[in-house]
């Protein structure tokens, strides 16, 4: 309740300053965005018509400049020639039309000098207004175009200067970089044609299917979605109205500039909640920290209490289960030796040997394997003592191959191959027998789960070797080729209750009591794994000094 009101009273307005800034700025940034690509859209269009009247201005400049007396005469052809020259790369062509609609001279690639435009709806409306910009058409050439044309009547007969605007100058002009990234301009007529090539996909004389808003203004704007994206459009008349250029840029890049300065806003107000409720944490922690960590030891301790009471259980219970396979083990042994007493005595009037030495043998093989079972029931007594360690001098030689026999039935049970290799110079250690019998067997048992994750009951391989360093210690190291351990886990595979094992099959608590154990001894006892390759342990104890 502490931490909540510590956080709540002060991030209430907090939010209300956040939440107002944002709008703030997001109406800010739709306006910006709006007026920028407004202006955009003035400018371009400015630009546009006075291109437009200064190619008119051209032509009728030039048209006054035939002579009156000989308008279809060899100068007059010179003079359209020069003039088409003088307009770079505005103009493609250009020609004089005479009173029947046909060229008194035409210069140009396009091979047009004998065709009639009489019929031509530009040719009409030039004599009907004086002058005409049309919209664009294929005409003769075949090709889109658009023209310019102005008409002056010469001896009260009207004659027509015309030249075809260059489209991929004028488009270029159109289209002119300064939109950003996704920006883009674009000429339509009334009917909604192309009149400019569009960057976004879009030829001359394609129809574009954006059902634009009728424009009864000079200037709108808009937003909308064109092929999936949000653009925000800004459309402007020219050319008298017959033309609409428009102006459109994705909404993501047109609001990008001014939303990035309201996220700046809104990041140094969370930071500002962060520090309230950092602090919040600081004090709240604080008074329940100690009663946490108090709970949490106590709860920890108990389940380590519980897991060990129920390990020394297991361990007196196996004791006793020794002890008890142990009594009658010497029972058998007794009257194991009794019976070759007997057998001894019977062979010697025995008439059938085989069946005599047949018998002798069983009786052989009795005596080794009761007394593996013993070896094996006081290893288990032994390992079960609850002694005070009993330090001494430790035969590596002799101690290692006992321990790996301990495990080997269970290594050959489920096709493993046990090799231990003991150098003959590796030093004695001091340490207690029991103990570093419970890290070499705790070091074995994690093996062969390990093999057996990996290889079930084929191709299990463990090997102990054992040696001595630079520095005069014993290095036993016990390696598997089994399912190893990741990275992940390397980090806590010493921590107590820390296991990789399936729930049930392990108690965390072996590798963390080795640890320990060669840890009391000064040694050192290190693992290098991969996943998916094997496991190395490593122990390192110091050697008895001579």
């Amino acid at each position: 309740m502490l931490l909540i009101t510590m956080i709540v009273i002060p991030t209430i307005p907090l939010l209300i300053s956040a939440a107002v800034g944002f709008y703030s700025f997001a109406g800010a940034s739709k306006q910006f965005a709006t007026s920028s690509i407004r202006q955009a859209a003035v400018d371009r269009a400015k630009l546009i018509d006075e291109f437009l009247h200064e190619r008119r201005s051209d032509l009728v400049s030039f048209l006054a400049l035939i002579p009156a007396d000989d308008p279809a005469g060899d100068t007059t052809a010179e003079e359209v020639a020069t003039w088409l020259r003088v307009g770079g790369q505005v103009f493609q062509d250009m020609g004089l039309i005479d009173p029947n609609g046909k060229h008194a001279a035409y210069v140009g690639p396009f091979g047009l000098a004998d065709k009639n435009y009489k019929d031509a709806n530009w040719y009409k409306e030039t004599l009907d207004n004086g002058f005409y910009i049309s919209d664009v058409f294929l005409g003769y050439r075949k090709v889109p175009h658009f023209v310019v044309a102005v008409a002056r009547r010469i001896d009260g007969q009207v004659w027509i200067l015309r030249a075809t605007v260059n489209p991929t100058f004028f488009g270029n002009m159109v289209n002119a970089p300064g939109i950003g990234d996704s920006g883009e301009a674009y000429i339509l007529n009334q009917a909604g044609v192309l009149q400019t090539s569009r960057r976004s996909g879009g030829a001359l004389l394609e129809r574009d299917a954006y059902p634009y808003p009728a424009q009864t203004e000079n200037l709108i704007s808009f937003t909308g979605s064109d092929g999936g994206e949000d653009y925000l459009f800004a459309s402007a008349r020219l050319n008298d109205g017959n033309w609409r250029l428009v102006v459109r840029q994705k909404k993501e890049e047109a609001f990008q500039p001014v939303l990035m300065a309201g996220y700046t806003v809104v990041v140094v107000l969370l930071c500002g909640g962060g520090v309230i409720i950092a602090l919040a944490l600081i004090v709240s922690r604080r008074l329940s920290e100690t009663l946490h960590s108090q709970a949490e030891a106590v709860n920890k301790l108990e389940a380590q209490l519980l897991q060990a009471a129920r390990l020394a259980e297991l361990g007196e219970m196996a004791a006793g289960f020794a002890h008890e396979i142990n009594n009658p083990l010497q029972i058998m042994k007794t009257d194991l030796a009794l019976l070759e007493l007997t057998l001894k005595d019977v062979t010697d009037v025995c008439a059938n040997r085989e069946a005599c030495d047949e018998l002798k043998e069983i009786a052989e093989q009795f005596q080794i394997q009761i007394g593996r079972c013993a070896a094996i029931t006081r290893e288990i007594l032994r390992f079960g003592r609850q002694d005070a360690p009993q330090v001494q001098d430790v035969d590596l030689t002799d101690f290692l191959p006992k321990v790996g026999s301990m495990i080997q039935n269970k290594a050959t049970v489920n096709g493993i191959e046990v090799t231990c290799e003991v150098a003959p110079d590796v030093p004695n250690v001091l340490a207690d027998p029991g103990q570093l019998q419970q890290v070499m067997i705790n070091l074995l048992n994690n093996a062969i789960h390990a093999v057996v994750d990996r290889h079930g009951s084929k191709g299990g391989r463990v090997e102990v070797v054992a040696r001595n360093d630079e520095r005069g210690r014993a290095v036993v190291t016990v390696s598997d080729n089994g399912c190893g351990i990741n990275q992940e886990s390397m980090s806590k595979i010493f921590m107590p209750f820390f296991t990789t094992k399936a729930p049930g099959q392990g108690t965390g608590l072996g590798l963390s009591v080795c640890h320990s154990i060669i840890d009391s001894l000064g040694g050192e006892l290190t693992v290098e794994s991969a996943k998916g390759e094997g496991t190395t342990f490593t122990v390192r104890i110091p050697g008895k000094r001579a």
